[in-house]
């Protein structure tokens, strides 16, 4: 392939750092990144054909891609690039969510020559109720690598292996639907906060505003935690009602270790 892409949404940049793995190691060359995760988000277009590769990489919330996600990415036209498609969830199930991503991937004009799901930290997850805590791990990290061993020997086999059966992934039509949650946001510990603005710089949505205080907009939060994750001070933290049962089920329930599932 001349050129190879790295699309991806990822707040708590576990999933970016799995599909730029993926990435580079089928490429040669300079891997061009596309990160969804900001509204003002770049990409040249130039840089995807039939003759390019792209990885494209998003976390699952609740079942389903984020919504935000999805409408950013169709900006992008795929131009017959081929496709690796790469969900990230946090160990309960992936649900609808790769074989959403597929075909959303195929609308964009990409034509997915393989899929994988892969686990990681839940958003959710603490120190006192760890969900998938520390993943992807070295395991995770090693079958990342075997995944991109099958997706080189099958693009270096002749034109005919290449062909995808999308039938393959586990998924249901119509998708399940999206769950509307109520507007909550993480809160603010103000004694330990520095304004130092992580926080807001890490927000997909915009959501968190800096000035002498943070103020946050629950309408625009999403649930990720990335505020969360990333404060330096551990600041930010999301413990309303809801969170914390979402948390304790997750927590409860979701022990067992679920390995990563590829489709070529």
């Amino acid at each position: 392939m001349k050129t190879t892409n790295c699309i991806y949404f990822s707040p708590t940049h576990t999933t970016a750092s799995i599909a730029k793995t993926i990435a580079e190691k089928l490429s040669s060359n300079t891997v061009h990144e596309v990160n969804l995760t900001k509204s003002d988000f770049l990409f040249e277009p130039d840089n995807f054909s039939n003759e390019s590769l792209s990885v494209i990489g998003m976390p699952v919330y609740a079942g389903r891609l984020p919504l935000d996600a999805v409408v950013r990415f169709l900006n992008i036209d795929g131009k017959g690039s081929k496709a690796v498609v790469v969900v990230v969830y946090g160990n309960r199930e992936f649900d609808d969510a790769l074989l959403e991503l597929t075909e959303l991937a195929e609308k964009a004009n990409f034509e997915v020559v393989a899929a994988a799901a892969f686990i990681g930290e839940h958003s959710y997850s603490t120190v006192h109720k760890p969900i998938a805590a520390n993943r992807p791990d070295a395991g995770d990290m090693q079958k990342v690598a075997d995944f991109a061993d099958r997706i080189h020997q099958k693009l270096a086999g002749p034109d005919s292996d290449i062909s995808f059966d999308s039938s393959q992934i586990p998924g249901n039509r119509p998708f399940v639907k999206r769950k509307e949650h109520p507007a909550a946001a993480p809160a603010t510990d103000t004694e330990t906060c520095t304004l130092c603005g992580l926080c807001a710089a890490s927000c997909p949505t915009d959501a968190i505003r800096v000035g002498s205080s943070i103020v946050t907009d629950p309408e625009k939060c999403i649930w990720c935690c990335a505020c969360v994750k990333q404060c330096p001070e551990q600041a930010r933290t999301f413990d309303v009602e809801i969170i914390q049962s979402i948390r304790e089920r997750l927590f409860q329930n979701c022990v067992q270790r679920k390995e990563p599932q590829f489709f070529l």
